[in-house]
């Protein structure tokens, strides 16, 4: 999502489609061109996140070879362009520090990434669980 893209739903609704649990789909490093550059954790990673009504969160992520575990709790804050930030109240190395993710919902899918499109990143593809 580019940094003026807005959501076009209100924030309490962008908000409420995040409720749940989600299941991994892809992890994929891209080029700023949105190229494929590699896909660190296979073509079928393995992982759950869920958002909760109290603006809870936890995500665990299985590893792969060259590829660290991800597992982190806490909470998150969300803002009506798409940025979340979820504030790591407990993480395994190196997950301790809070995550910033630019995200795209549509209906049950969630796209998460680490920078916005036009730049290298990693995305993540979730489907509601």
């Amino acid at each position: 999502m580019s940094g003026t893209e807005k959501s076009s739903a209100p924030r309490a609704d962008w908000e409420a489609g995040l409720l749940g649990a989600w299941s991994l789909r892809s992890i994929r490093e891209l080029g700023a061109d949105g190229a494929l550059l590699d896909e660190p954790y296979g073509q079928r990673p393995s992982g759950r996140l869920h958002y909760g009504p109290a603006h809870q969160m936890a995500v665990v992520i299985l590893g792969q070879a060259a590829a660290p575990a991800v597992a982190y709790m806490g909470d998150y804050e969300a803002d009506a362009a798409g940025v979340l930030r979820h504030i790591v109240r407990v993480g395994l190395p190196p997950f301790t520090e809070d995550q910033v993710r630019w995200a795209r919902l549509d209906g049950d899918s969630l796209a998460l990434s680490t920078d916005v499109e036009g730049r290298r990143r990693t995305e993540l593809r979730w489907t509601r669980a």
